[in-house]
């Protein structure tokens, strides 16, 4: 028991264990809420502000050490993205290039196909044909011969 400058007592108060018949083990100081729940332990007296100064400096620097893992990868998952449309890019360009050949290529084979067909049309033999038929593959041999360079 203390006396305090103005002549009141003051009791300092002890707590214990206030189920002392319950399931869970308990430790002095102590008190179990249930089965389910973690007992609640009471400390003489309140945190100080420098020991809370030191938990926040700890816990602000686990953040930091969490922000540097969140910011790699970030970083890494960006890096990723560049990489992907940097492929998605060369993909294109190799697509474009096939389809030029593709479109250079059914040209090339128009263009045999034209030569081929003007080339049956200046050996048809237009002697038996009637008139009308006659005068028409003989312009369209006129034309061929234009085209190449032939003039008449």
């Amino acid at each position: 028991m203390q006396v305090n400058i103005k002549g009141h007592t003051r009791n300092k108060k002890s707590h214990v264990n206030a189920s002392p018949t319950s399931s869970t083990p308990s430790t002095p100081g102590s008190v179990s809420l249930g089965e389910d729940s973690e007992p609640l332990i009471y400390q003489d007296r309140p945190i100080g502000q420098k020991a809370a100064k030191e938990r926040l400096k700890h816990r602000q620097g686990k953040d930091k050490v969490g922000e540097v893992s969140v910011t790699n990868l970030l970083q890494q998952f960006r890096d990723t993205v560049v990489e992907i449309e940097d492929q998605k890019k060369q993909d294109r360009k190799i697509m474009l290039e096939q389809q030029a050949m593709m479109i250079q290529q059914s040209q090339e084979k128009q263009e045999l196909d034209r030569i081929e067909k003007e080339e049956q049309i200046m050996k048809m033999d237009i002697s038996n044909l009637d008139p009308i038929s006659a005068a028409y593959f003989q312009n369209r041999k006129l034309e061929i011969m234009q085209k190449r360079g032939f003039d008449f």
